[in-house]
């Protein structure tokens, strides 16, 4: 990892893929921020029906973010949640995640470059 000046934590954007093969990538950043897009959620969403170990990773995401989310109210969540430990079902492996999760929660106005088509949710993400 970069060394930074600041002892204000990164900001990490956590795209599909990363959540959909890794359901406890959420709590791997340790002491970073993590922020997950609109259009993840959504696609995320889509990911939860069948049997595939992708599907039932997704359907893990889900349980995660909605235990995260389970006591918060909206100026939390807007604030970023505290992200809590975890431990895995063996019992052996213990995350200590002490960063904040941060959800989209506004649609953003920003201009992508022209050499990235906009109708893309990866570029766009």
């Amino acid at each position: 990892m970069i060394k930074r000046d600041s002892d204000r934590p990164c900001l990490f954007v956590l795209d599909t893929n990363v959540l959909m093969h890794d359901p406890t990538s959420i709590f791997r950043f340790k002491e970073q921020d993590i922020y997950i897009p609109m259009a993840v959620l959504e696609e995320l969403d889509k990911g939860k029906k069948g049997m595939s170990e992708v599907a039932r990773n997704v359907r893990q995401v889900s349980r995660f973010l909605d235990g995260l989310m389970s006591d918060a109210d909206k100026e939390e969540i807007d604030a970023g949640l505290p992200i809590a430990s975890f431990t895995e079902n063996s019992g052996t492996h213990v995350i200590q995640a002490k960063g904040r999760l941060f959800f989209q929660t506004t649609p953003l106005d920003i201009r992508l470059p022209e050499s990235l088509p906009g109708s893309n949710l990866d570029n766009n993400i």
